[in-house]
């Protein structure tokens, strides 16, 4: 039997020469955290997709997902990537937050403010620049274009262009 360290080394490195569903059946015997990473750091689009999808990320057909996609969502599934989707790298996808081990998160007064959870939603053809951050509950209308670097805090109507932190409409009608 194979240690995962060899599993996860070979989904990295020998993938080219491994079937779709070796690949994935490989994936499945490795803890999630594993996968995940892997998907984050694989070098391979297709291959990232298969394993964000083996994590619970529901991603449509012929979307790119550039490397470093962070994904928060607890292994739930709460993020949607819709069909032609394209993610530049290092962006961020909260569904997922809340102020894990510090004190704040005992504060009555706070809690539902720090813990949140709730779908993040892309839709078709939606643009998402580098280093972009999506918070929880937010959906990206089909179409629309995040620019770089935005922080997105609230829901982006269909085919307009945001930018900025937090993120602004900029223009309609792309």
């Amino acid at each position: 039997m194979m240690a995962d360290s060899d599993v996860a080394t070979r989904i990295l490195f020998d993938y080219e020469a491994m079937a779709r569903d070796e690949l994935v059946e490989a994936a499945m015997k490795l803890p999630r955290k594993t996968v995940r990473w892997l998907a984050m750091h694989h070098p391979d689009n297709r291959v990232r997709k298969w394993l964000f999808r083996a994590t619970g990320v529901r991603i449509g057909s012929r979307s790119v997902l550039n490397i470093h996609l962070r994904v928060l969502d607890d292994y739930e599934p709460l993020v949607v990537i819709g069909d032609r989707v394209s993610i530049a790298p290092n962006v961020t996808l909260v569904a997922a937050a809340a102020a894990n081990n510090a004190l704040l998160s005992e504060l009555p007064e706070g809690v539902e403010r720090l813990i949140r959870r709730s779908p993040v939603r892309i839709e078709n053809d939606a643009w998402i620049g580098a280093g972009a951050i999506v918070l929880p509950g937010v959906t990206i209308g089909a179409g629309a274009i995040v620019g770089a670097g935005a922080v997105v805090t609230r829901e982006v109507e269909p085919r307009t262009v945001v930018a900025g932190v937090p993120a602004r409409r900029l223009r309609g009608a792309v």
